[in-house]
């Protein structure tokens, strides 16, 4: 039963968070939660021009191989393992893992003594976006939009947020005795999480259209030709080598499509 409450709690809780993109003054340079892409309408902008890259969407595993893995980060397949998620049915939503059992001691969050952990590579996310959504996408949130996403989410906490989808796993999430308050106070955390990953993200240069790279998630987020995918690369408690990793896993796959 825990299981359906944090669904409907984290659905209700994207919705508000949605709140931070839609300022209707002046944009600055701070904005984004890349976390709830699947909940963005689609942009009309999308280009989607690199059909190269769109290609991948049914063949992650193809996209960054084994090779490509191995020689990027010197660890052994003898201690590899892979995995094709496939969860939910849109392509945009799959990923392709490589695990590797190195025996590495890092921190987790949300505990403070380190614990051995798996190096690990995933390739996901592809889908067409635009430059404008990219550069709206992978910013940082600003406190103004904050207030908004928490001020969103007590109006989805009332049930006055006028989104028909929100109501419905509001009155879903009452039905298994979730109070409002319960789902205001996780929501907040959720929405306190996505800023603090936000923080995170750099620009980087050299490689396709556009770059950002989150210090905070070892992610690489690369916009090539309309066309945009992630690199997840988390293989050491240093973040610049896990930043070497995944550019030079992004340039193999910009090799084969350009």
């Amino acid at each position: 039963m825990r299981i359906n409450y944090s669904k409907h709690i984290l659905y209700i809780s994207l919705l508000a968070v949605l709140a931070c993109g839609n300022n209707t003054g002046k944009q600055d340079n701070n904005t984004n939660i890349d976390t709830v892409t699947e909940l963005i309408p689609d942009d009309d902008d999308a280009e989607g021009g690199n059909a190269c890259l769109l290609g991948y969407q049914s063949k992650y595993d193809a996209m960054i191989t084994e090779a490509e893995v191995l020689a990027a980060t010197g660890f052994s397949r003898n201690v590899m393992e892979t995995k094709y998620n496939k969860v939910l049915k849109n392509p945009e939503n799959h990923e392709f893992l490589y695990k590797f059992k190195n025996n590495r001691m890092g921190k987790i969050p949300g505990f403070k003594n380190e614990m051995q952990v798996p190096d690990v590579i995933v390739v996901r996310a592809v889908k067409p976006m635009s430059i404008k959504t990219f550069n709206q996408l992978y910013k940082a949130v600003t406190e103004e939009q904050m207030q908004k996403a928490n001020d969103a989410l007590n109006d989805v906490g009332e049930g006055n947020s006028g989104n028909a989808e929100a109501d419905k796993a509001l009155k879903e999430a009452e039905k298994q005795g979730v109070d409002r308050e319960q789902i205001k106070g996780t929501g907040k955390s959720l929405t306190g999480a996505f800023k603090e990953v936000s923080k995170g993200y750099r620009t980087v240069t050299g490689v396709g259209s556009a770059a950002r790279w989150n210090i905070v998630t070892s992610e690489l987020f690369v916009l090539q030709d309309g066309v945009k995918f992630e690199i997840r690369a988390d293989v050491s408690n240093d973040t610049e080598k896990n930043k070497m990793v995944a550019l030079q896993l992004a340039k193999d796959v910009l090799s084969k499509c350009n």
